[in-house]
């Protein structure tokens, strides 16, 4: 098991980028040193990765699924629509050592096809389909009791996912804001890299 955030972070800059990025699922790779401070956060703070059951919804290449069975969760499920992500996931899952702690499935985040302890995602922001993360709100509510869901930052956002989530029966316990720094990952992305703010939410149930 991962006993440093730092070798979390070497880990995880193993996980590769989207071969293929699909632009309607908003599909971008988040930096291993980001994904390794969401995961310390999430261990540390609140104890809710190790032993615990985990679902990553919208998983892509794997980043939080690998990075959660690294940690110490019992199980943690990978869900996504892209078979060619799953099926990048799941072999750098078996190069890391976590195989078998690890499960990649086909499936809509909408509708979880497994049921789980915590749910760990990073959803689209909505800009190419709009509401696409309203879907995966709902999905990581009726798959956990506590989720922690990625999000644009902006006071704006916040006011929504707030409502939104009190409208699903659940209500927003923290949020973390972060900045996150990408590289290139579409055509049209000219500059070296792009610079955003996003929130982290710790979203319970009531």
């Amino acid at each position: 098991m991962i006993t440093s955030k730092s070798e979390l972070e070497i880990a995880l800059e193993r996980v590769g980028h989207f071969s293929n990025p699909k632009i309607m699922l908003e599909q971008y790779r988040l930096p291993a040193p980001q994904v390794a401070e969401i995961l310390w956060y999430i261990g540390l703070r609140h104890r809710d990765i190790e032993g615990r059951a985990v679902a990553d919804l919208g998983c892509g290449t794997g980043m939080f699924t690998i990075g959660a069975a690294l940690m110490g969760a019992d199980v943690v499920v990978g869900v996504d629509l892209d078979l060619e992500a799953i099926g990048a996931a799941r072999e750098t899952a078996r190069r890391l050592g976590v195989g078998r702690a690890t499960d990649f499935v086909e499936g809509d985040a909408g509708h979880p096809p497994a049921r789980a302890d915590v749910v760990i995602q990073n959803p689209p922001f909505g800009v190419r389909v709009r509401e696409a993360d309203r879907a995966f709100l709902r999905g990581a509510l009726e798959c956990a009791p506590t989720a922690y869901s990625l999000h644009k930052g902006g006071q704006e956002v916040r006011e929504f996912i707030v409502k939104y989530t009190k409208e699903l029966g659940g209500r927003v316990d923290e949020i973390l804001p972060l900045k996150i720094k990408l590289p290139p990952t579409y055509h049209f992305h000219k500059k070296r890299f792009h610079a955003f703010d996003v929130d982290l939410y710790r979203i319970v149930r009531d």
